[in-house]
């Protein structure tokens, strides 16, 4: 396969958006071992777990194609997909499906905030941790089902697919996977605007920063599913392109994935931004030389 533009592209940045995820856990972590009541961080530490995942995943999924298919062709391919493919598949759906369950976890913790101020303790720390321990069980055995099955799920680089074992059927959980997950980033997205707008009307800010993450949460993770849906709607017109087409369509669909928590943590939320900026020593920096060029 001759390797292309759009390849290296999406490479170079899935590959700096690990290294954010990576850097961005590391802070968490620490930050965390001096202050352990900071309940949002548990969010954080979550998403960035299940980004890391995903995109070290990816990364070998996609390359491993470029590497593979390079030293042997299509036969190098096939061997190190029938060798890895499973399993690289399996851990990033865990790592792309998981961050959907945990925002609508976020959101009916803030529609709780919202409903119920005084009663706080449904949502400490170690009920959230919890929840999202619990959420990432049930999603890793939702998937585990379909693996040791005759329908597992098996990923192919060019063109860019999902191929279940047993094709044309697909196991039952995989097939209500694929139909009903956009459902849930777009209910979760709906709610989240509603209570922006209820909040807006009974003149509050109240963990207003949060919503708006949590909301834009929502609209991220329901583009790539746009897309699913785009070609299951249309599987004629998807059918008909090329190839590079369907590779480079589904680059930017799986970036959008990748750049969640680059986006909702460092573009977004100012707070999440400055404190990664503090730590790691950029404004350090930046006023070291402005001193140096005012002494001189």
């Amino acid at each position: 396969m001759p390797l292309r533009l759009s390849h290296i592209a999406f490479s170079t940045l899935v590959l700096f958006l690990l290294c954010y995820d990576v850097s961005l856990l590391y802070l968490v972590a620490k930050k965390r071992s001096k202050k352990k009541d900071d309940t949002p961080t548990v969010y954080i530490l979550c998403m960035t777990i299940c980004g890391i995942l995903n995109k070290a995943s990816h990364l070998l999924l996609i390359d491993g194609y470029v590497i593979s298919s390079g030293i042997n062709g299509e036969d190098g391919y096939e061997e190190y997909r029938q060798f890895f493919g499973k399993q690289l598949s399996l851990i990033s759906t865990w790592g792309y499906l998981t961050p959907i369950y945990f925002n609508w976890l976020m959101t009916i913790h803030r529609v709780f905030v919202v409903a119920f101020p005084t009663r706080s303790s449904v949502f400490g720390e170690f009920q959230i941790l919890g929840y999202c321990i619990a959420i990432k069980l049930l999603s890793f055995i939702d998937l585990l089902i379909p693996y040791y099955s005759t329908c597992s799920i098996n990923f192919h680089a060019h063109p860019a697919t999902w191929i279940s074992a047993c094709v044309p059927d697909r196991h039952m959980l995989t097939w209500f996977q694929n139909k009903y997950t956009i459902y849930f980033p777009v209910s979760a997205m709906i709610v989240n605007f509603l209570l922006i707008f209820y909040m807006k009307l009974k003149m509050t800010t109240t963990s207003n920063s949060l919503i708006r993450t949590v909301t834009v949460t929502a609209v991220y993770l329901s583009i790539y599913e746009i897309g699913s849906l785009y070609i299951r709607l249309l599987p004629r017109s998807f059918d008909t392109q090329s190839s590079d087409f369907k590779d480079d369509f589904y680059f930017v669909r799986i970036l959008t994935i990748c750049s969640l928590n680059f986006f909702v943590y460092f573009v977004i939320s100012k707070a999440s931004r400055q404190a990664f900026l503090d730590f790691y020593g950029f404004f350090k920096k930046k006023q070291m030389n402005v001193v140096t060029v005012t002494m001189q």
